[in-house]
């Protein structure tokens, strides 16, 4: 009779422990990040292969773009019969191939004194967010945040003061997270870069082949929604607010300038930015209108756009939840997924498909709903800027105690 031995330790309890390692390593990539760091406490083997960087970046590479979306709740009061609210402060990100919200950030905090002062003392804002991270601010201090990991680090510097935040991004040179933004000085918008990790500050300075880029933001930047950067192809964009729109504003992440991008029509609609086929795309359509359109960006560099498709919406059945014909439609995937924002009181968000088929319809259970320009791509790709914030100091953001 064969000699019955025990499996080493590593090997009990691990069905798969006897696959090849590159079967493993399949598995291992398509599971969601939370199971991730759930396997690194099986086996030696498997913490191995899932601390590997080269497998953290493929891991990243393989998650699903979702669009953000965040809006408050109210919660109830503190004790009975006073007049303290309580709000929840939610982001969750909506995966529109499954049809699926998941809470990425959730905190219960007070409301501000009087209700109209709501939308303007917001105490809590995603400003970007870039390679799965989110550059988040509360009370006027401004963190970097990774919510697959719930690691945190405070960003130098710490308190936003006059400083408004422009955007996040990669410095392709360096591998270094960047944050774009500017303030006032002397009735002039000066904008600066910030290197995450470091005290490292500057102010961006306009060469002579930028003269006029540079007067123009200094005077105009109120009239561009800064506060709605889109990241895509290594570039920032911005819509600017006037009407018609006639170009987009560009800032390339390598070179470090701003530049113009034509709008490929000249319109008075809602336009959005998503990206498509890996590049830039923008959906227009009017007010309360029965179709969108979608173009893509084919060369960059010579800012020639193609019209992709038009999608025909269902209008007597949006009237339905939107009876004053408010609603706005917007492209919201590389997919073609159209989401209609009804803007009466009761605020259905409606999912349509590219073929204009609704898929879901659903009524937020809060209000100061925002469909956000932030496309979150989990990673577990470690940061040294949040190894240096492990010393303790700074105090610990809110943003994952409700999660």
């Amino acid at each position: 009779m064969a000699e019955i031995t025990n499996p080493p330790p590593e090997r009990r309890g691990n069905p798969l422990a006897d696959l090849p390692e590159e079967l493993v390593l399949d598995i291992l990539l398509r599971l969601p990040p939370k199971s991730i760091l759930q396997c690194r406490a099986v086996c030696k083997a498997w913490r191995c292969i899932t601390t590997d960087r080269a497998f953290l970046l493929a891991h990243h590479g393989r998650q699903p773009a979702q669009r953000l979306l965040s809006f408050v709740r109210n919660v109830g009061r503190y004790g009975s019969g006073t007049d303290l609210r309580v709000l929840d402060y939610c982001v969750e990100a909506m995966d529109f191939g499954t049809r699926e919200f998941r809470s990425v950030v959730r905190f219960t905090g007070n409301a501000p004194a009087h209700e109209s002062s709501l939308q303007d003392d917001y105490p809590f804002t995603i400003h970007a967010a870039c390679d799965g991270l989110l550059l988040m601010s509360y009370d006027d201090s401004l963190y970097i945040c990774n919510p697959a990991t719930r690691q945190w680090a405070l960003v130098c510097p710490p308190s936003l003061g006059d400083h408004k935040i422009a955007g996040l991004y990669v410095h392709g040179p360096s591998g270094e997270y960047r944050m774009l933004s500017y303030r006032d000085v002397d009735q002039t918008n000066k904008f600066f870069i910030n290197t995450m990790g470091s005290n490292s500050v500057r102010c961006i300075a306009f060469g002579s082949s930028s003269v006029s880029m540079g007067k123009w933001l200094a005077r105009e930047s109120k009239a561009t929604e800064f506060d709605r950067p889109f990241l895509s192809h290594g570039k920032l964009h911005w819509l600017p607010k006037s009407n018609p729109l006639e170009s987009i504003l560009v800032f390339d992440t390598v070179a470090e300038e701003f530049s113009w991008l034509p709008s490929p029509v000249v319109t008075w609609d809602v336009v959005f930015l998503l990206e498509m086929e890996d590049t830039l795309a923008m959906s227009e359509s009017p007010t309360a209108g029965s179709k969108v359109d979608l173009w893509v960006l084919q060369d960059y560099k010579s800012a020639i756009w193609a019209h992709r498709y038009q999608i025909e919406l269902p209008v007597l059945e949006i009237g339905l939840y939107d009876k004053y014909e408010s609603w706005m439609s917007k492209v919201v995937s590389p997919e073609g997924d159209v989401l209609v924002d009804c803007m009466d009181r009761l605020n259905w968000q409606l999912h349509y498909d590219i073929e204009g088929n609704l898929l879901r319809k659903f009524l937020c259970n809060g209000r100061l709903l925002n469909l956000t320009t932030h496309i979150l791509k989990e990673s577990l790709v470690p940061q040294a800027f949040f190894q240096m914030q492990e010393d303790g100091s700074g105090h610990e953001p809110p943003f994952f105690w409700g999660l």
